[in-house]
């Protein structure tokens, strides 16, 4: 059996607003509680931005494998996107809401990159909330 990886969530040096610190927050919590998130995140590689369009406020979330880097702003060369009313976004990063879904029912606009077509839907399968506990 391979050993448990460490995946750390920052905050790039640049980062101050508090929507990325909410963002690095809920994904530093769902991986401390789970060593089958550590691995699927260790295995993620790809860039994400979220859009709060109520606020006008964004962030990139950069997975990087061992890493993920959450910064201000929406970076260049995503390779997926989600913007949407902040409650909506911070329910899909509780877990509690699936970004297919919310996109078919106008609440989010998911888009990505043909060559990461599915990266949405990986991240929300990090994030979404297990009935079971999984340690």
């Amino acid at each position: 059996m391979s050993a448990d990886p460490y995946v750390s969530v920052r905050l790039a040096d640049d980062a101050s607003s508090g929507f990325a610190s909410i963002v690095q927050q809920f994904l530093q919590q769902q991986l401390a509680e789970s060593s089958k998130r550590r691995t699927r995140a260790s295995r993620m590689r790809g860039r994400l931005g979220l859009s709060a369009t109520d606020y006008e406020t964004s962030v990139t979330v950069d997975f990087r494998g061992d890493e993920i880097i959450v910064s201000d702003g929406s970076n260049e060369s995503l390779d997926a996107s989600i913007a949407g009313p902040y409650l909506s976004l911070t329910k899909l990063l509780q877990g509690r809401s699936n970004p297919l879904i919310e996109h078919l029912r106008k609440n989010l606009r998911v888009s990505s990159r043909l060559g990461n077509l599915f990266f949405p839907l990986r991240v929300h399968r990090l994030m979404k909330l297990t009935p079971e506990a999984n340690h």
